[in-house]
């Protein structure tokens, strides 16, 4: 009874923009859904994206919606993990269907590229405190098309998507990842700056 309060607690806070609660409901619930995207992406191709983006984005994307007032009735600890699971199975499976769907697209003989991710954007050193710091990280960059970018990575575009979403060149969408690199290297505390 006591954890269930907890969430309950957790998923209040986190509407009210509460950065702790969000971090709270991380630790409960983040391995359990990055156990469940390995599961599901296991038959899939590896690329850039994989199953911890998956989570990541999953998690993401319930904070950002808890904070938009979406899901009012949402108050306990299996219901917030019905609702992250949901999310997760749909954001895979339009994975899985964007990734058959480029492979179709692909001429004979050639491999599907993908583009290095951008470093260093592991959710503790990103969203993990809080929303704010993911905008005070986005801030530094002073652009809104390089936040656009760096928002479109984390959520799994590919280089190529990003380009034709800009209507840029490929390799002007690489030249911006690496200018969102020695930005955010720049402005990191150390410990944060160490890709692993």
């Amino acid at each position: 009874m006591i954890e269930e309060n907890s969430v309950s607690i957790w998923i209040s806070a986190v509407r009210e923009g509460d950065s702790v609660a969000a971090n709270a409901l991380w630790s409960r619930y983040f391995e359990q859904l990055l156990q469940q995207a390995r599961h599901r992406m296991s038959r899939l191709p590896r690329s850039v994206y994989d199953e911890e983006d998956a989570a990541i984005s999953t998690f993401r994307v319930l904070c950002e919606k808890l904070r938009e007032g979406a899901y009012p009735e949402l108050a306990g600890r299996d219901e917030i993990w019905h609702l992250l699971l949901t999310m997760l199975v749909r954001k895979v499976n339009r994975r899985a269907e964007y990734e058959k769907a480029e492979k179709r697209q692909q001429p004979v003989g050639l491999t599907h590229e993908h583009a290095d991710s951008i470093p260093c954007l592991k959710w503790n050193a990103l969203t993990a405190q809080s929303a704010e710091d993911c905008r005070q990280l986005l801030s530094l960059l002073g652009d809104e098309n390089l936040e656009r970018v760096a928002i479109w990575k984390l959520e799994g575009f590919t280089n190529d998507e990003i380009a034709t979403k800009l209507n840029r060149s490929r390799r002007t969408v690489q030249r911006m990842l690496g200018l969102i690199r020695e930005t955010w290297s720049a402005g990191m505390p150390d410990d944060e700056n160490t890709c692993n």
